[in-house]
């Protein structure tokens, strides 16, 4: 029982230096991200247009789901400053917090998914190898 306390003021505390630090993802929604045209060098400007709409619209329910992310993340806060057993109010927050950044990261892949099929075969090669490359750069 011991343990099991211990470890949820863990999480807790992990939870809400979370919630007061920025995520490491809201800087590559500022421009730390290349765009791919700067990854890949020989798109069409159908292409260009047809990502930028795919990429557009992924921010958009990103940023709104990142709102919300943050709103629970301020639920989570106050719960946590607040003396006694806080758990009924806590858990379905610890789960709510763990659903949106499900949803977050299934919005993610699934925009890569929509990109990868604009792009042809060497293209995405290109994409891949320039994207390695830049995360080595880190």
């Amino acid at each position: 029982m011991k343990r099991t306390f211990i470890l949820m003021a863990a999480l807790a505390a992990a939870v809400t230096l979370q919630a007061q630090h920025p995520s490491h993802h809201e800087g590559k929604d500022k421009g730390h991200r290349p765009d791919i045209t700067e990854l890949v060098s020989d798109l069409s400007d159908k292409q260009k247009r047809s990502i930028d709409a795919i990429t557009s619209e992924s921010k958009e329910r990103v940023s709104k789901l990142r709102s919300q992310q943050k709103a629970v993340s301020d639920s989570i806060s106050m719960f946590m400053d607040r003396d006694g057993d806080q758990s009924k109010h806590l858990n379905p927050l610890f789960d709510r917090q763990a659903r949106l950044h499900s949803l977050i990261s299934r919005e993610m892949y699934a925009t890569k998914v929509r990109i990868d099929e604009i792009l042809n075969p060497a293209q995405r090669q290109q994409l891949k190898q320039n994207s390695k490359r830049r995360g080595k750069k880190k």
